[in-house]
């Protein structure tokens, strides 16, 4: 409506703004507002945009170049979580507030970048009448069809399932380290080889979604399974930080493999005309399922604390819905049908 440039930009000085705030922090309710809901509405605004602009641009290599993209959020991860404490000491510690406002110029970074790449983008804004209202004109924009789309629903409601486990891994690994009794100043390394296998999984998943022999659907359910069998395996680890890396290395690669591979499939899905919308709709989805799961296992882990591994069940649980995810998406080829206009394109996950 607004074109990739604005919407992105704006998102930028929202979640910068909102990472700002949270300097003052006073209690858990304003860390919710300032970085949950500002912070959140400002990296959504990012987010597609970002992703839709490379989809766009990028007609061929378009899945090593979202790799590329995206791969940032693994070099944060990476580097950036020595320096910082876990939630609990940081509520606990007010001097390190100042770690978190830090990241607002960081965030605020992307305005440079959202400036330089959308001259380079085809024309893709949609004008309109100015009589309009604002939400007239995001209704006006929203393509109900999509809805009728079995396959986009199905997809859809896969993206749920695994998001529902997504923020696990990385929210509670210190403390299924600690339950699991690994070595403290070891407990680092854990989310560390996360962000780094994310990295390698997003580049080298994109490289190969880029090959002509490979199927796009058929790498990204693997990817799926491969992250639920990751989670299953968690808090079997014992008290070895090797086993722990090893598990979190896994879900890493996996997991950055099919963020990568989302909007690749999802245009085979519905078109490259509708990604927008369709993207916009499954991030919907998605963020619904982020909001709620990881508080769901944060729960489930204070009810089964005088078990001997309190995560055990809420991880199985979480991490049979990814598998689930994955498996349920055999079903698209068959509610799959190809358009005569040609946008759409017929998804099989058959040996090629």
């Amino acid at each position: 409506m607004y074109g990739c440039r604005l919407v992105a930009i704006i998102g930028a000085c929202v979640a910068s703004l909102g990472f700002f705030l949270s300097r003052w922090w006073a209690n858990i309710w304003f860390y919710y507002i300032t970085i949950g809901i500002i912070g959140g509405i400002g990296f959504a605004l990012m987010y597609l945009p970002a992703i839709v602009s490379v989809n766009l641009y990028f007609e061929k290599k378009s899945a090593f170049a979202l790799g590329i993209a995206i791969s940032g959020s693994g070099v944060g991860t990476f580097t950036l979580l020595p320096q910082e404490p876990s939630e609990q000491r940081r509520l606990q510690r007010q001097a390190d507030k100042n770690l978190i406002s830090s990241n607002a110029p960081v965030i605020s970074e992307n305005n440079v970048a959202n400036e330089i790449v959308e001259p380079m983008l085809p024309n893709v804004s949609i004008h309109n009448s100015p009589s309009k209202s604002f939400f007239g004109q995001i209704i006006e924009q929203m393509d109900l069809n999509l809805l009728k789309n079995t396959a986009f629903i199905l997809f859809s409601v896969s993206n749920f399932l695994a998001s529902l486990g997504f923020n696990v891994i990385y929210n509670f690994a210190d403390d299924l380290a600690n339950d699991s009794k690994v070595i403290g100043k070891h407990r680092t390394y854990i989310v560390m080889s996360i962000g780094l296998s994310s990295i390698l999984g997003r580049v080298i998943i994109g490289y190969l979604g880029d090959r002509k022999w490979i199927n796009h659907l058929l790498l990204f359910i693997i990817t799926l399974i491969i992250s639920g069998i990751a989670t299953i395996i968690a808090p079997l680890c014992g008290s070895s930080v090797i086993t722990h890396i090893g598990y979190a290395s896994l879900f890493g690669f996996s997991s950055g493999g099919y963020f990568t591979l989302t909007s690749i499939v999802l245009v085979e899905i519905v078109g490259t005309n509708k990604l927008s919308d369709a993207f916009g709709v499954l991030l919907l989805f998605i963020g619904v399922a982020m909001a709620i799961g990881t508080p769901i296992v944060g729960a489930m882990r204070d009810a089964f604390s005088d078990f001997t591994q309190p995560f055990l069940w809420p991880y199985l649980i979480f991490s049979t819905c990814t598998v689930l995810s994955g498996v349920i998406l055999f079903a698209i080829p068959f509610l799959q049908r190809k358009k005569p206009n040609g946008h759409q394109t017929e998804v099989n996950v058959e040996a090629p």
